[in-house]
């Protein structure tokens, strides 16, 4: 499909789509992807703060909050206490929200965006949604897990999105991302999917009220070995277990793909993966201290390196893509598919 003959091309509104262009430059477009990445990032280190602290039930929400928060009848109430940290997290939502809309306008107007990147643009929209009305839905269900873990999961989810919608929309490659050579990189799949499932996992133990079963034991549950009688403390052993095995895959196959991508002359991507190296050594501390010493802003900064983690995996899998690829031809002008 050409990027000419998308919906929206006709006559009738392409002067608006070009006004809309014209405001929203490529470097703009890509620019707001890149703030809503960073900006879903600093989301997920402030809501690592609103459970530990007990502020989950701090506001009230109705749906007309995913058009402007506010907290028990007020936009901008006395923030302390349980306030600060759950209406601070819905406001910073809110800028996640605004930075994807503008993301989304870009990625419709702009005549030179593939057509699989709209769609995804359109999808991440989409999730930040979702992942307003979860959070929403957490407090009129009274923090029920299944949900509340949902909301988490969503949350990841998206950032994950926005990384690999954020290279798309590069001004280099937007027109063409699928120009390039593709390294192997089903390993990084599976090892990017365990990272994502660890987190889900996580979410369960916070949720289900696992998070200090074993007490501050940093070896195993309190006494009981590595794998403890109690359901709760199997859980959070099986979370920290799996730890320890998302840790050794990641520093074996981290440093392969290094070595892949600088026999392909990709030397920008074999720097970013040194990055899982550190982070995945950094997010298992934190989690071991986490246990030991219950600290609100260590316990925020463990979930927000998980989330760290996860997005440099998903850039490392891209930047094995076409997307990876800076020796690529110059991409013709029509006729490519996203």
């Amino acid at each position: 499909m050409s990027t000419s003959t998308l919906p929206g091309d006709r006559a009738g509104s392409s002067s608006l789509r070009d006004l809309v262009a014209r405001a929203l430059t490529p470097r703009g477009v890509f620019g707001m992807a890149l703030a809503a990445t960073i900006a879903t990032w600093i989301m997920l280190l402030i809501g690592g703060t609103v459970n530990p602290t007990g502020s989950s039930l701090a506001c009230d929400w109705s749906p007309s909050d995913l058009l402007f928060p506010t907290c028990n009848g007020a936009a901008f109430p006395e923030m302390k206490g349980g306030v600060l940290f759950e209406h601070g997290h819905r406001l910073w939502g809110w800028l996640v929200g605004i930075f994807t809309t503008a993301t989304l306008i870009g990625a419709w107007a702009g005549r030179d965006i593939a057509p699989n990147t709209r769609w995804m643009a359109l999808g991440a929209f989409f999730l930040v949604l979702a992942q307003g009305a979860l959070g929403g839905l957490t407090v009129v269900l009274g923090l029920n897990p299944y949900v509340s873990t949902g909301h988490l999961v969503v949350g990841y989810s998206f950032l994950a999105t926005m990384v690999v919608l954020t290279w798309r929309l590069a001004p280099s490659r937007r027109a063409t991302p699928t120009l390039g050579t593709t390294l192997p990189r089903g390993t990084l799949t599976a090892l990017t999917l365990l990272a994502l499932g660890q987190i889900v996992l996580g979410g369960v133990i916070r949720h289900f009220g696992a998070g200090f079963a074993c007490g501050a034991d940093p070896i195993g549950c309190s006494g009981q070995g590595l794998w403890p009688a109690l359901g709760l403390g199997k859980l959070h052993m099986a979370h920290r277990l799996l730890g320890y095995l998302v840790a050794v895959l990641v520093l074996v196959f981290a440093w392969r793909a290094r070595r892949s991508a600088l026999a392909a002359g990709r030397t920008p991507i074999a720097a970013l993966a040194l990055l899982p190296i550190a982070l995945v050594l950094a997010q298992v501390g934190l989690g071991l201290l986490t246990v030991m010493t219950r600290e609100v802003i260590v316990v925020a900064f463990h979930t927000a390196f998980g989330g760290l983690l996860l997005a440099n995996l998903v850039a490392l899998r891209t930047g094995f893509g076409p997307l990876g690829d800076q020796t690529r031809a110059a991409a013709p002008a029509k006729g490519a598919r996203a």
